[in-house]
């Protein structure tokens, strides 16, 4: 990491429970682990962001990791089970939809 890049932990994550089919803890934790801080550190400013804007915003801060947006979106949906979390959800019509992180302090 250069000096000019910031820390993939610049805010605190709470700790999320990953779950799924094809989940396996010791391979996919340590990943998807990076991706939830990653994910909630972008969206801790407050303010509205869709799936495709998060990506773009990871792939500027963190080009190498390579997160497809899919995964990013699934990210998101996993701060709904942050108790110390809200997320709220607006249509902007035509099947996009924004969120916004409000985290209680």
């Amino acid at each position: 990491m250069t000096s000019k890049q910031p820390s993939l932990f610049a805010v605190d994550a709470p700790p999320v429970e990953f779950h799924g089919s094809n989940y396996v803890e010791e391979r996919d934790r340590p990943r998807l682990g990076k991706q939830f801080r990653a994910v909630y550190n972008v969206m801790s400013d407050g303010g509205w962001w869709t799936a495709e804007k998060v990506h773009k915003a990871l792939s500027v801060l963190y080009p190498k990791m390579g997160w497809p947006v899919q995964s990013i979106d699934r990210q998101m949906r996993y701060l709904k089970d942050i108790p110390s979390c809200t997320v709220e959800k607006e249509s902007r019509g035509k099947g996009l939809w924004v969120y916004r992180l409000v985290r209680e302090e």
